[in-house]
């Protein structure tokens, strides 16, 4: 279960922090130039939730939520960026606000995220998704690792010693669907360095295939496919 960690706003351009000091900041100056910002981001996955503009993106490898709040909301125009994070081992969520209206109106939106998000975390429960994934060294099968577990949003590791590694993280959609976060590193001689940027597939039924190649030239192939999601009681 995912912790939460910031529940504070920026009014107008002003940046909120965090517990230890650190900015929180949506990096935008107002809510149009970040709308306007991340539609021009080939990335970015746009959906509409009940009147709301929401956006998925990444920073520095990390998800990213945004959130637009529609016309009629007492705090429009504003937008709340919820990142996923990890400190100190432990899964946390930063929330931060750029609204352009009374500060009231902004605390109240940041509240109903913090109550939002409260209420998810009391519902959980963990969910683990069964995985196959095969792992390809030009065009010959090195290692096809059968009935990985990983719990939903936690990741799972696959590693050539001194070769690569491979970092799967499963989620699940609105719908029950399986959508894989997978990152793949080379080791460099020194330690692992990310070999391509981090990619999101959805097997559904089937089984997604990434290919990429290393510096030194080898081509990998990689399979990946969802057999089963349960939820831990």
């Amino acid at each position: 279960m995912r912790g939460i960690l910031i529940l504070l706003c920026a009014f107008g351009a002003r940046t909120a922090l965090a517990a230890d000091d650190q900015p929180v900041t949506i990096g935008y100056a107002s809510v149009s130039a970040t709308l306007e910002a991340l539609r021009s981001e080939p990335s970015a996955q746009f959906r509409e939730q009940r009147g709301w503009t929401v956006v998925a993106s990444r920073e520095r490898d990390a998800p990213v939520e945004w959130f637009f709040a529609p016309e009629g909301h007492a705090a429009h125009p504003a937008v709340v960026k919820r990142t996923a994070t990890e400190r100190g081992g432990i899964g946390m969520i930063d929330l931060a606000a750029l609204c352009h209206v009374e500060q009231s109106a902004c605390d109240r939106l940041l509240d109903d995220f913090r109550q939002q998000h409260d209420r998810e975390q009391a519902a959980a429960r963990p969910e683990l998704v069964t995985l196959d994934v095969g792992i390809a060294l030009d065009d010959h099968e090195r290692l096809r690792v059968r009935r990985l577990v990983a719990e939903e949003g936690m990741a799972a590791e696959i590693r050539f010693t001194d070769v690569l590694k491979m970092v799967i993280v499963p989620t699940l959609d609105d719908a029950g669907r399986v959508l894989l976060w997978t990152a793949v590193y080379e080791f460099d001689g020194a330690g692992y360095v990310l070999l391509e940027e981090p990619q999101l597939t959805s097997p559904g039924s089937g089984t997604a295939t990434l290919e990429m190649t290393s510096s030194s030239g080898s081509r990998f192939g990689f399979s990946l496919a969802s057999l089963l999601a349960q939820t831990v009681e």
